[in-house]
C-alpha cells in the first residue's frame, strides 16, 4: 500500500470560507499509522468538487488556482515522492506542465 488519502476531511464553507472537521478530526492520519503506511494528503468536502466532476471536469482542470486544486496537486506530489523512494529514483520522470 503507498498511502492514505483522506477524503472529505474537512468541510469549507462555500459561503465564507470557513473550515470545520464535521466528521472528527486526524482519521487519515489514525488509518495510516493503523495500516503503518504515510497519510499522502486530506481532501475536504467542498461543493466544488461535486459541480466541477458533473460538468465533467477534474477540479485541478476546472480551478487550477483554486485552494481545492492544491489540495490534489499536493497528494499528487506525495504520490510521486512515495514512488520514487519505492523505485530508489529508478523510475520514469513524471512532470507537471
Amino acid at each position: 500500500m503507498l498511502g492514505i488519502v483522506e477524503n472529505m476531511a474537512m468541510h469549507i464553507c462555500s459561503e465564507c470560507g470557513h473550515t470545520e472537521a464535521i466528521f472528527g478530526d486526524g482519521g487519515g492520519a489514525n488509518v495510516a499509522e493503523q495500516y503503518e503506511t504515510r497519510l499522502l494528503g486530506s481532501l475536504p468536502l467542498d461543493r466544488s468538487i461535486r459541480e466541477n466532476g458533473d460538468r465533467g471536469l477534474p477540479s485541478v482542470v476546472a480551478e487550477p488556482e483554486a485552494a481545492i486544486a492544491q489540495h490534489y496537486r499536493q497528494i499528487a506530489q506525495s504520490v510521486i515522492d512515495e514512488l520514487e523512494a519505492a523505485s530508489k529514483g529508478a523510475g520514469p520522470e513524471i512532470v507537471f506542465q
